[in-house]
């Protein structure tokens, strides 16, 4: 579902007012690619009024229903946290490896098991593929996966990669709702 373009707007002016900075020298982006553009999700939704903006945002924005919330640890964590506080859904977290003991989980939080219907999450997505990673950790439990959602998408190539993968891509936000030129 389209969120309603106010909803876009505010996001926007809440990623541009507590996420954004513009930056001389170009940097270079974990993803690889380079940008002079700064967004840091995270910080953008370290309040917990912004956060339950976003989250709502997520909820609002996915036709489907799910189970579970998260993706890969540190970028899916918060909104993961407040999706599942709001929608009354279990959460998890991806991690870049699997534990180093006990049970050796890749995934941690709720214990998804088959048949679960999970949403994938992100902050700030440059070309889907720490999100694709968790989708395939999370898919060898035997899960669903609904939908992928991020607070902001930075490329026109990401939509290509979840069609690909079979993943329905449902972004809060775009490089074009900032004004910023995409990765």
């Amino acid at each position: 579902m389209a969120l309603d373009p106010s909803v876009r707007s505010s996001l926007a002016q809440l990623v541009r007012d507590a996420g954004y900075e513009r930056r001389e020298e170009p940097f270079r982006l974990t993803s690889g690619g380079w940008s002079r553009d700064y967004v840091d999700g995270k910080h953008a939704v370290a309040t917990g009024a912004a956060l339950r903006q976003v989250s709502q945002a997520v909820i609002t924005a996915i036709d489907a229903p799910f189970d579970a919330v998260g993706g890969p640890t540190m970028g899916a964590d918060a909104l993961a946290h407040g999706v599942a506080l709001l929608s009354g859904s279990g959460w998890f977290s991806v991690r870049k490896e699997p534990k180093g003991h006990g049970r050796g989980a890749w995934v941690e939080g709720t214990r998804l098991k088959t048949g679960d219907r999970v949403l994938i999450v992100e902050d700030v997505v440059s070309t889907g593929g720490s999100l694709l990673r968790a989708v395939e950790r999370i898919r060898e439990l035997g899960v669903e996966v609904v939908a992928a959602t991020a607070l902001l998408d930075r490329s026109p190539t990401v939509a290509a990669r979840f069609a690909e993968a079979g993943v329905v891509w449902v972004p809060l936000l775009t490089w074009a709702d900032l004004g910023i030129e995409p990765i």
